[in-house]
Parts: structure tokens; sequence; C-alpha cells
């Protein structure tokens, strides 16, 4: 087989250039909102590491065996590849997320690519790349600034990486604000390209120089990993889906990552298995209560495993003690006193609701 040169290549510059003219003129193009007013597309986001194709496998192979020949630009549905500006890297094209974004289910570019820069992948494929991770910009985000009860970066995120939280926990009407779980985001563009705010967007994708393939792992691998990640201290709670690691919760008091979970994220939660540092009856009617389908604790109660076992949720642990106790080790914790008489979830999660305010007012 002919091997492709970039010097070969360049004799279509001349092409190239059109593009890249006609590319350039459509910067400052705007779109209409129904005839009536003008509405700017986003600015261009300013990265670090420039986005480059799933199946590039990162920046520098990209960068490395890429010829300019402009043919996934072409092919591009979605507008996202362009050609960079400047004659330094001949053409080779970036990803931008201005016009639209990295759908999850094209492949196209691979398909066309001559050169290997980006090898063929499938859909399912993928799914598994993640070749940048979404940043959060606090000083443009307009639910942040103004109040604005925004969720265009949650509901558009394909992966459903974004989740919104309130700014102040203690205040229920709070403006909610986005948090990216960096373990699900796969650099798409989705959350740039919708974000409303101007003249940039308040979430921007930044390339990752190595892409990252998440392939599943066998049962025990998987659980040993989340069980690293809380031991460490840079989980509060796991969650894990056919062998791979789908959320990581920060770390919190008590039940607060596992409830965060389940009141944020409930489409993740329902059938994964939960991997928590306590495990008390509180605890396990949390992740009975949100559809989980197994349940590890690195500490578990044994009326926490018998609660499980009566709900048909398969239940182990690292260690076992007979109750959770309270810090003065005096008495139950405060959330297993509240739960102690009860034995159906929606009551029990009603019970540690009201214990936790109770709690949070004293």
């Amino acid at each position: 087989m002919e091997t492709v040169s970039r010097r070969g290549f360049l004799v279509a510059a001349g092409t190239s250039a059109v593009v890249g003219a006609a590319f350039a003129e459509g910067e400052d193009d705007k779109l209409t909102d129904g005839g009536i007013a003008d509405v700017t597309a986003p600015g261009a986001a300013a990265r670090q590491t420039p986005v480059v194709p799933p199946g590039s496998r990162g920046h520098r192979n990209f960068s490395l065996r890429c010829v300019g020949c402009q043919l996934c630009v072409d092919v591009c549905p979605n507008n996202v590849l362009r050609p960079v500006k400047g004659s330094l890297r001949c053409f080779q094209p970036e990803m931008g997320f201005e016009h639209g974004y990295c759908r999850p289910e094209c492949v196209k570019c691979g398909e066309v690519c001559p050169a290997g820069a980006i090898r063929r992948i499938t859909p399912a494929e993928k799914k598994t790349i993640h070749i940048g991770q979404a940043v959060w910009h606090m000083d443009r985000c307009i639910a942040a600034q103004e109040g604005v009860n925004c969720s265009a970066c949650e509901a558009h995120c394909p992966v459903r990486a974004i989740v919104r939280v309130p700014m102040d926990e203690k205040d229920p009407n709070a403006p909610k604000i986005p948090v990216v779980d960096k373990t699900a985001c796969i650099g798409c563009g989705a959350c740039e390209h919708l974000c409303p705010a101007r003249p940039l967007p308040a979430m921007t994708v930044e390339g990752l120089v190595q892409h990252r393939e998440i392939r599943p792992m066998s049962e025990q691998d998987v659980l040993a990993e989340a069980v690293s990640l809380i031991r460490k201290g840079d989980a509060g709670a796991v969650l894990v889906k056919d062998g791979v690691i789908v959320a990581i919760e920060p770390n919190g008091p008590g039940v607060k990552p596992l409830l965060r979970l389940h009141d944020f994220r409930p489409d993740v939660l329902k059938g994964a298995w939960v991997a928590d540092k306590v495990v008390g009856r509180a605890a396990a009617a949390i992740a009975v209560d949100g559809g989980a389908a197994r349940v590890h604790g690195l500490l578990m109660s044994e009326t926490a495993k018998a609660f499980l076992a009566e709900q048909d949720v398969p239940a182990t642990a690292d260690e076992m003690v007979p109750q959770i106790l309270n810090r003065k080790r005096d008495g139950l914790c405060p959330l297993e006193d509240a739960v102690k008489n009860l034995d159906e979830p929606a009551k029990m999660l009603k019970a540690i609701r009201a214990r936790i305010k109770k709690l949070m007012s004293s």
C-alpha cells in the first residue's frame, strides 16, 4: 500500500485555503431568534490543549500523523472539525464547539482518514473514549451570576456527566449550579455548544493530551478500584455499572455522598453497585430506595446487611459491626436511631431527611 505523505497532500493547499477562508467567514455569523432578535453564536474558547477526535489516541499522535487533507473536516456532519488558524500545523484540523458538538453516534472522521491520524472506531467504542474534560467557569455562568434557573448543560449532556446542585445547601431556593463528574465526561462539547452564556460559554472543554479509554473490568477488579478510591479519601461513594465506574461522589459526612447521588443522579444509581464508606440501615435504605442492585461497605452493620437481605439486595463488606454508633460511642448514630423502628425504604428516607433537617437547625 502506498504511503501517504504530508508533501503529497500539500498540493491541495489551494483548496484547503478556500475551506479555511470559508470557516473564517462563518465565525461572525449570527443566528436569529424567530426573526425578532439577533443572537450571537458562542465565542471560541481558548484551550491549553486542543481537542482532537476520538480514535486519534491523543494530541501528539494526531499531530504526527495528520497530513492536513481536510477530508475529516469535509465529512463532519456537526461542523465540529475545522482547520487550525495559521500555517504552523499545515491545515491540520482541531475541534471547536461553536457550531455543533461531537455526537456519540458519529464516527465518520475515522472512516475517511487516509493517514491513520484518526483510526476507525465503532459507536460503541466511541462511548468508552474520553477526549477532553468539561470545565465550569463560575464567573460566566448565568445561574451563578444572575440567579437564572438554567439547565442547558445538564439537560443536553449525552452521558449524564453533569448534575446541578444548590449553590447554598442550606437554602433550598438557592440557584443551582453545574457539577461535572470527571469519570463520566467524554469531552464531546455538548455543554459548551449549548451553554447560553455570552460572549463565552460557561462550560468549556479542555483537551486531554492522551485520550483515556475506559474498558469494563472484572467484578473483583472494579470493586477493588472503588474501595481504593474511598480509602484514599478521593470519594465518599462510588457507583459501578457493567464493570465500569460511572460516578464518584466527593467525600462528605455520614450518608451525605449517597444521598446526593440519590437526589441528583437517580438514573445512575438505579441498577448500580454501590460502594460506600459506612453502611448502616440509613445508607442501606437510601440505596434500596434509589434502586441499587448491590451494596458494598468498607464498614457495614449487621442490621444493615439483614435489611438489605430482606430487600433482595446482595451486600458485602470489608468489616462487619453489630451497629453504627454515634461519635461518642454511647448510642446509635442519629440517623440509625431515626430509622430503627422502620422497614419501608420510602418511610425510612423521609425519617432520614427529617432528622438531617433537625440536626442542621440545632
